[in-house]
């Protein structure tokens, strides 16, 4: 609990002790405290750093944190263009898409089920992505928006924007994503300033 209170604090404007004792967050399990710890992070990113700023900054990119970022972004292209070889390649069978409290999940066959036959897409990118390699394992944070139709019969528009954190493991000399937890932001994208 003390790691847990540490890391909730470092927002100071937020009551997270009154938080940390409500009913909703006293059942979770650690990892959705970690979960709910890296959304606050990512808040804090800086809206404005973009994946051509990393790269053009002084704090260039890794080779490793570079091959992710052009993984993360081939990715995004496939799911555009509904590359479903491409796609195969890029995600891990065990790939399961979560929502930040582990409220609901979509398992890779679903995921790629409902992007080939319930969306079409209109517009989909991510900004501010934020690598970070552990060895084999690494996660990239990153801002996202997109707009469209979605429905099994009769298709309705839609537009969200949030962030996620995917996790990539490398296996073989390959990586693959293997997991993305991802926060729907109520209302409208703001515009980075």
């Amino acid at each position: 609990m003390v790691a847990e209170k540490a890391c909730l604090q470092q927002q100071p404007n937020l009551n997270f002790s009154a938080l940390l004792q409500s009913r909703r967050l006293r059942g979770l399990e650690m990892r959705f405290i970690v979960l709910l710890c890296a959304a606050a992070l990512l808040l804090a990113v800086p809206v404005s750093l973009n994946a051509e700023q990393l790269t053009d900054s002084n704090t260039a990119p890794s080779a490793a944190e570079a091959e992710l970022l052009s993984l993360a972004n081939a990715w995004t292209e496939a799911i555009n263009a509904k590359n479903r070889s491409k796609l195969q390649e890029l995600m891990a069978s065990e790939f399961t898409l979560h929502a930040w409290d582990d409220s609901w999940q979509v398992a890779r066959a679903e995921w790629l089920e409902n992007l080939f036959h319930s969306y079409d897409i209109k517009e989909y990118h991510h900004s501010a992505m934020v690598p970070h390699v552990y060895g084999d394992v690494a996660m990239i944070a990153s801002r996202w928006y997109w707009h469209g139709a979605r429905g099994a019969a009769e298709k309705k528009p839609f537009e969200e924007h949030g962030y996620v954190v995917d996790v990539w493991r490398r296996k073989g000399g390959r990586w693959q994503v293997v997991s993305r937890i991802t926060v729907v932001l109520p209302g409208k994208e703001e515009p980075f300033s």
